[in-house]
């Protein structure tokens, strides 16, 4: 019998560690709890949030034009 190739042993425990990292990483960011700056998970606002935002916006064109004019 050979013994395990110490480098393919290390990419294995590379892999291993990689995954670990991705299940806590994707956990954490179903948690809500990815708070790090290097969080993968971009800020997700709602269809009525959007709407409210989209409303203020018109809003606000619609009074400056009418200060303006």
């Amino acid at each position: 019998m050979t013994s395990p190739d110490p480098e393919s042993g290390a990419k294995t425990e590379e892999s291993v560690v990689q995954s670990i990292d991705a299940q806590t990483r994707r956990l954490a960011q179903n948690a809500g709890l990815d708070t790090d700056l290097e969080s993968q998970v971009p800020p997700v606002y709602g269809r009525f949030t959007q709407q409210i935002i989209v409303v203020l916006l018109v809003a606000a064109i619609v009074a400056l034009l009418f200060i303006l004019f």
